[in-house]
């Protein structure tokens, strides 16, 4: 997983990037909230960042501080 920091299958499956251990909990918490939307919603439509936003309002933040750490 060297391109991306969580996968989910189509069967459900959520795999997460191990270089998420170096990152603040609240980053991995973003990781893993955006793959369980993906159970949800496939893509990255408006109803999934609706839901992304319902259930961790602050993705936005953690997701660019996970960007900048690791990237």
């Amino acid at each position: 997983m060297q391109n991306r920091w969580g996968s989910c299958s189509t069967k459900g499956r959520i795999l997460l990037n191990p270089e998420l251990i170096k990152a603040p909990k609240a980053c991995i918490e973003y990781v893993i909230i955006h793959e369980l939307c993906h159970l949800v919603h496939r893509d990255h439509t408006k109803a999934f960042f609706d839901l992304q936003q319902k259930e961790f309002p602050e993705w936005k933040k953690w997701k660019n501080k996970l960007e900048v750490l690791l990237a």
